[in-house]
């Protein structure tokens, strides 16, 4: 309902090494007039404010111009109609404020850091208004932006846990948009003219496409206004159909694959995984249980065990798991000597199967959930961590209670639900196998 504001206590109990704390996150709902949805939060420690806005406007929304988004965000504060990239980076140094964008396969932002004290706070909402409304792309910058990129992106192609990585990305996800790099690729980039950029700029970060979430120390009437303020300054308009690209579906492999690139390093690159889950999936949290077992805890996990401390074959390996709008990732990752690299592939594919049918052991998932319950102050001990967490129940639609019922949630998974979670969204049948490196990681 517009303009009805629901505010909604969550009681977080924190778990403690020593005891057990109760720390009181008082969260507020508001729509504003043009209908985008704000969650805020108080932070009375210090004077400060954060404001991120979330677009459905990533790397996954460039279409055939690969890297669109990210060049088009990068650019967003250098230059206005009446202000050059030199005034609008002195008007945020003089208040000590710190503008920033990001950009990923799934989504962007744009976020501002300001101090709460009039005379810091209004010139510096005042140009973080002017750059949603009136950045202009001036031509130079969007020049040697450009070749910043490609330079960038040249030097990537000298590295192989870049190469290893991109090439993992595009065996799984094929021709999905998750499947490019978001900074993009030379040949599109070299494509990209102004017009290109002030289409995206309308198209997707306007008002129809966002999520505001601001933790600051100001009253509730303030934020509203700021909030309705932030609303106004954005590109009101419909998309129009013709500038909505269709995306093809993502595909699950039908078979296991195994590729391998040649490089010219002592070091193998290995990738091994596949698709997993979307976000808010009910599989989420016994996978991030699960996989915190696996491979997901530095050196208490099974992986870094019996590939480091057992065997010495690695400095470090890992795994994860990636929930996205669309289906995320199932990733293990590991650098080893080139004629270590088959040896690790084999003991790799060998242990997720043997966890994909076992699971854990009492033991571990006892210490897992333990550890992850117990360290979960740590994860919300900042107006940076409220924000981002805030940001992602946001963009999401995830349930308001996420953090309330996390910890609860996790003490209640048991090895049964993990065998589940794992059975039904890790395929270990049809694993994909990336292996970068010399003649000697060859299989």
């Amino acid at each position: 309902m517009n303009n009805k504001i629901i505010k909604i206590t969550y009681f977080l109990i924190i778990m403690t090494l020593s005891n057990l704390t109760q720390a009181n996150i008082e969260i507020s709902q508001y729509e504003t007039k043009n209908g985008i949805k704000v969650l805020y939060t108080k932070a009375q420690n210090i004077p400060m404010i954060d404001i991120k806005i979330t677009f459905d406007a990533g790397s996954n929304k460039d279409g055939d111009i690969k890297g669109l988004s990210m060049l088009t965000h990068s650019l967003l504060d250098e230059g206005t109609s009446k202000m050059n990239s030199e005034s609008i980076a002195s008007t945020f140094e003089s208040t000590g404020a710190i503008f920033n964008t990001s950009v990923n396969k799934d989504k962007s932002s744009i976020s501002l850091r300001s101090l709460t004290e009039k005379k810091y706070l209004d010139p510096s909402i005042k140009m973080f208004l002017k750059i949603l409304s009136d950045s202009v792309f001036p031509q130079k910058e969007i020049n040697l932006q450009k070749d910043r990129t490609i330079s960038s992106i040249i030097e990537d192609q000298t590295d192989p846990s870049e190469i290893s990585m991109n090439l993992f990305f595009k065996e799984i996800y094929g021709n999905y948009p998750y499947a490019y790099p978001s900074i993009g690729m030379k040949n599109t980039l070299s494509k990209i003219k102004r017009k290109d950029i002030q289409n995206f700029y309308r198209n997707n970060i306007n008002s129809r496409n966002s999520k505001i979430v601001i933790v600051s120390s100001l009253s509730n009437k303030e934020v509203i206004s700021l909030a309705e303020k932030i609303s106004k300054s954005l590109n009101n308009s419909e998309l129009k159909k013709d500038d909505v690209s269709s995306s093809p579906k993502i595909l699950k492999n039908s078979k296991e694959k195994y590729i391998y690139k040649k490089f010219n390093s002592e070091q193998a690159h290995i990738y091994i995984g596949g698709l997993s889950i979307k976000r808010g999936s009910k599989y989420q949290l016994p996978l991030y249980v699960g996989n915190y077992i696996f491979g997901g805890s530095g050196f208490s996990a099974r992986l870094m065990q019996e590939l480091r401390v057992k065997r010495g074959l690695t400095y470090g390996v890992y795994s994860y798991i990636y929930p996205m709008k669309d289906v995320g990732p199932f990733v293990i990752g590991i650098e080893t000597k080139a004629e270590q690299a088959q040896e690790s592939v084999k003991l790799i594919h060998k242990m997720i199967k043997e966890f994909h049918k076992n699971g854990p052991s009492d033991k571990e998932l006892k210490h897992a959930k333990e550890a992850i319950i117990n360290g979960f102050p740590l994860r919300i001990d900042s107006n940076t961590d409220i924000l981002n967490y805030l940001s992602m129940i946001n963009y999401y639609n995830l349930p308001l209670d996420y953090l309330n019922t996390f910890t609860k949630k996790i003490s209640k998974i048991t090895k049964k639900d993990i065998l589940e979670a794992f059975e039904k969204e890790v395929d270990v049948k049809n694993l994909v196998t990336l292996v970068v490196g010399n003649e000697k990681a060859k299989k």
